[in-house]
Parts: C-alpha cells; structure tokens; sequence
C-alpha cells in the first residue's frame, strides 16, 4: 500500500511555466525601474543647445548665444559684436561678463548687477530670458 507515486509533467506545460515565469520577472524588474527613475528626474528644465537672440542696441546689433548644458545654463557670451558697436556701447562687454559670471552661478535671470553697467545688463538679460524660453522643455 504505500507504494511509489508517480507524477506525470508534459514538456509543453513545464516550458509554458518557464516562459511565463521569465516575463513575469522581467515585467517586475521593469516596473521597479521605471517607478524608481520617475522620482530622479535631475535633467534640468531647459533642453541642451546654443541658443542665439539679437539684442539691437540704438542702429547696432549684437548677438547672445545660451549655452545650455545637462539642463542648466552653462554660459552666457556676446558673439557676432562689430567693432562700432563696441566703441558705442564701451561696458557692453564688461556687462556681458558680469551677466554670464551671475546667471550661471545662481541659474536664475532675477540677479544683481553693478549699477554701471545696468542698462547693457538689462538688454543682455532680456536677451538671455528670450533664449531660455526657446530652451524650455
């Protein structure tokens, strides 16, 4: 009476089993990886590229280029400046540099400048806010 049971497994149940089992675990893993990733969104708020604005200064222009880098602002320049211009607007460049120092470190367009160069700081920031808003994501 107490004799040897015998358990049958078809092949074609024992394979479905195993498929089934596989993609379950590999649904799982996904899912946890996509929850977990979901909360680690550190990729700044702007898209990485150059952006350009024309900033006209009076009967002169000058172009400031955004350059965004891992989401964040990692330069501010004046590019394609004439030589007039810059004999018309002398603290232009000094303003530019004092503009791209600040935004950069705080990453914020709300910055102090000297009141010497305040009003090329203000067209430089305007231009600056223009370019970010391209860059928005």
């Amino acid at each position: 009476m107490g004799g040897t049971k015998f358990v049958v497994v078809k092949l074609k149940e024992l394979i479905k089993t195993v498929v089934f089992a596989v993609l379950g675990v590999i649904i799982l893993v996904g899912l946890i990886w996509f929850f977990l990733s979901l909360g680690n969104n550190d990729s700044g708020t702007y898209r990485d590229g150059v952006y350009h604005t024309q900033v006209a200064l009076g009967n002169e222009n000058a172009m400031v280029s955004v350059t965004v880098d891992d989401g964040k602002i990692a330069d501010v320049a004046l590019s394609e400046v004439s030589e007039s211009t810059m004999v018309f607007y002398p603290l232009l460049q000094s303003a530019a540099d004092e503009v791209c120092k600040e935004v950069v470190k705080t990453q914020s367009l709300t910055i102090q400048v000297s009141e010497k160069n305040a009003y090329s700081a203000q067209a430089i920031l305007e231009a600056v806010a223009k370019s970010l808003d391209e860059a928005k994501k």
